[in-house]
């Protein structure tokens, strides 16, 4: 099960609060998370680099591509997969009237 929180309110934030291509950081439970706004919509990943630990939001776009700061690693926003093999866990986004939307798994102690 997967509960949205609204990471961005369009009547307070404007109908374009990120601008494209770029990157932030966001924090939903404790959870930081690398909120990408591209050309063709948003993404949302891990913020930590799984080769190097480095802030993920500290990088940039290109294209679909997400590149890290410090190795230049790339890691696809909609798959998370990296170009040298590895992965970044990815997070569903919704984009729906009243603004964006970021969803992250129930943990199993949430049901109760």
């Amino acid at each position: 099960m997967v509960r949205f929180y609204k990471v961005y309110d369009f009547s307070k934030h404007g109908q374009v609060p990120q601008e494209v291509n770029s990157l932030r950081t966001i924090v939903i439970e404790d959870k930081k998370i690398c909120l990408a706004h591209t050309q063709t919509g948003y993404y949302a990943v891990d913020n930590r680099c799984p080769h190097a630990g480095a802030i993920l939001s500290s990088g940039w776009c290109e294209n679909e591509d997400l590149v890290c700061p410090v190795h230049r690693y790339k890691y696809n926003l909609v798959t998370g997969r990296g170009k040298q093999g590895d992965y970044i866990e990815t997070y569903p986004v919704e984009v729906r009237t009243d603004g964006v939307y970021i969803g992250l798994k129930k943990k199993w102690w949430q049901f109760f």
